[in-house]
């Protein structure tokens, strides 16, 4: 084993996993939530990647998240048209369409709700566990 081989890992399906600020079940609905990269799977690691790969069944997606904040940055990115959300910052409510970012300071209160379509969200915060 070379001296870095360790910081190459293979994603996992999150599954049944807890994931706080979020209802397990809605989640599910939309698809598989993959991690890319976390604490667990590296040591000392200080970011969190998740992939959750979307397909809305029905009128619109499933109410899955609180309202919460964080103490780091996070930032969703849609990377390929398809997907149209909903996200609250601050006071604020705002929807968009795929692709787009969102950035969301440390300690602004957010929510994001995917209403309808298929493709990919990739979930980034600056931690090295949120589970």
């Amino acid at each position: 084993m070379g001296k870095y081989e360790h910081l190459i890992v293979k994603p996992f399906d999150w599954e049944d996993r807890d994931l706080v600020f979020h209802n397990a079940n809605g989640l599910s609905k939309l698809g598989p939530l993959v991690s890319f990269l976390n604490r667990e799977m590296v040591d000392g690691a200080d970011i969190n990647i998740f992939v959750h790969h979307i397909e809305v069944k029905g009128d619109k997606g499933p109410d899955y998240v609180e309202v919460h904040t964080h103490d780091v940055s996070q930032a969703y990115v849609f990377p390929e048209a398809g997907l149209r959300f909903e996200v609250i910052l601050g006071e604020e409510t705002y929807q968009a369409e795929s692709p787009a970012t969102v950035f969301i300071p440390p300690g602004i209160k957010h929510n994001l709700k995917i209403i309808e379509g298929k493709g990919i969200e990739v979930c980034i915060l600056r931690k090295g566990y949120y589970g």
